[in-house]
């Protein structure tokens, strides 16, 4: 018996054994070059506004600059937690006092004409932003030199300090040599040539951009796996969105209107959200009679529902707010057990006066801004304040916020990818403040915070400048707006958009039915 029970567990044994081999030699097909060319391959569409410029730096359409994200790269992306993950450049060293940073370069990176990158792209492009203007001109606004010591290596300099400055070298780097004509936007001939994903492949004039992949891409991945990109150009941003909703092209993002405004009445497609840093608050004038003590603010602050209102404007693709940076960021974890931590309680034994009727200004020219005024004057009215709206277009709307002539205003910012609060509460611009409040007390604990390196030191400067922030509510925030991807079900595939590009994982898209 004992006999017979020896050869059965012999047998088992081997079957075990010759079940675990075949596994063991099954699973590498899976990364077969056979299997790698089933998913190489197909082409899609994209959508677009009509062209204003290819180059990418002073583009003003963000449906051009969707698919010029394809193209160009910048130094880092900037992840959802507020930490710079390595694209063109490896890594960067700061100096202690948040002034100098040097910032290494990958090695092997080739634009799509051939041209080895290095730093003098890198400076060329700094000077192009400098000399040029465009979106990014934030970024060199604070920059005080910028040199090249090694074809590997950039020193910026800033004017003052910036904690995470690398957050903000997000922008696209083009090859240096370009003249000023490459800077008209009455330049119809610019050609896009970056270190991309993708490389320009040809145009119809007025009706299609060609994209195809690179295949000498420096990235991890031989290639993306579409192997084409038909950019179709619309007239105008309602097409564009009319034609992703009739599948007539693939792809769609909210990089210049928010999923609130945008309705879809296909299901075949696929969503993917990021948070972003667009800040939505109300701008409180601590100058007015009703508003001048921090005790009237907060009780203030106490009549509006913020959750409400991210459901019924922004249909949930909005998150609380609860301070000009978002929860969940490096510096600004929240580990309570509740989730409130005790200085952003509103509660307090004063009331607004009921005699007062507050002006709220909001601006006229966006349906979003004007449900939001609509809603909180309803939120208002409800706790028995009067309230009274007043509607102006952008540019009355942003004279008025700029003489502080309102009691309540809706505003909306995008806070940098460094979580940089100077523009909004900084003592230089003290004029300028978002909410007609000064104080060199907020001034000095904005500058600790882009003093203070590390998450240890960079979260106890958070934590003293956002108990200040509630304490003395001289601004309500409300929401942060989410991103958002649509994707045509039939492509395979997970996008990982990130606070600097939408499409970023791209090249993790493929077409399994093509």
């Amino acid at each position: 018996m004992k006999k017979i029970i020896s050869i059965i567990s012999v047998i088992l044994v081997l079957a075990i054994s010759l079940c675990a081999c075949s596994a063991k030699e099954a699973e590498p097909t899976l990364q077969t070059d056979e299997t790698e060319d089933y998913k190489n391959g197909g082409s899609i569409k994209m959508g677009c506004v009509p062209v204003d410029t290819l180059n990418p730096l002073i583009t003003t359409h963000s449906t051009v600059a969707d698919f010029l994200s394809l193209v160009y790269e910048g130094l880092f992306v900037t992840m959802p937690d507020l930490t710079p993950k390595s694209v063109l450049a490896t890594e960067y060293v700061a100096s202690d006092d948040n002034t100098v940073y040097t910032i290494r370069l990958k090695s092997g990176v080739t634009f799509h004409t051939g041209k080895p990158f290095g730093a003098e792209d890198v400076v060329a492009t700094l000077s192009y932003i400098t000399m040029y203007g465009g979106k990014y001109s934030t970024v060199t606004d604070n920059i005080a030199a910028y040199s090249a010591p090694s074809a590997d290596t950039v020193i910026i300099t800033l004017k003052t300090p910036v904690a995470d400055f690398a957050n903000t070298l997000d922008f696209p780097i083009l090859p240096s040599g370009l003249t000023a004509d490459d800077f008209a936007a009455s330049n119809a001939h610019f050609v896009p040539v970056g270190t991309g994903m993708y490389a320009y492949d040809g145009a119809a004039a007025y009706k299609n951009i060609y994209l195809k992949a690179n295949t000498s891409w420096h990235n991890q991945q031989k290639r993306p796996h579409i192997d084409k990109i038909d950019v179709e150009i619309l007239s105008d941003e309602d097409t564009v969105i009319s034609a992703f909703d009739a599948g007539a092209i693939d792809i769609l993002t909210t990089s210049w209107r928010n999923s609130a405004e945008i309705n879809l009445t296909s299901s075949l497609y696929k969503t993917y959200e990021t948070s972003q840093n667009k800040f939505t608050f109300m701008g409180i004038n601590t100058a007015s009679a009703a508003f001048d003590t921090a005790s009237e603010r907060r009780a203030f602050a106490s009549k509006i529902d913020s959750e409400k209102l991210c459901d019924d404007i922004m249909l949930g693709s909005a998150e609380v707010a609860l301070s000009p940076v978002r929860e969940g960021v490096y510096f600004n974890a929240d580990d309570t057990d509740d989730n409130e931590p005790a200085h952003r309680e509103t509660t307090t034994d004063d009331e607004i006066s009921e005699d007062y009727t507050l002006m709220l200004l909001y601006n006229s020219s966006s349906k979003t801004k004007e449900r939001l005024a609509l809603a909180l004057k309803h939120q208002l009215s409800m706790a028995g304040l009067k309230v009274e709206l007043d509607p102006q277009p952008f540019e009355m709307y942003l004279a008025k916020v700029a003489n502080c002539e309102y009691d309540l205003y809706v505003g909306e910012v995008s806070v940098d990818n460094a979580a940089n609060l100077e523009f909004m509460f900084g003592e230089a611009r003290s004029h300028q403040n978002v909410c007609c409040y000064q104080s060199s007390e907020l001034a000095t604990l904005v500058s600790n915070l882009n003093r203070m390196s590390g998450k240890q030191h960079k979260s106890v400067a958070w934590e003293n400048f956002e108990k200040y922030y509630h304490d003395n509510a001289f601004q309500l925030p409300l929401y942060f707006t989410k991103g958002a991807v649509y994707v045509n079900k039939t492509i395979s595939g997970d996008l990982k958009p990130n606070l600097s590009l939408l499409l970023y994982g791209f090249e993790e898209l493929c077409i399994e039915n093509k």
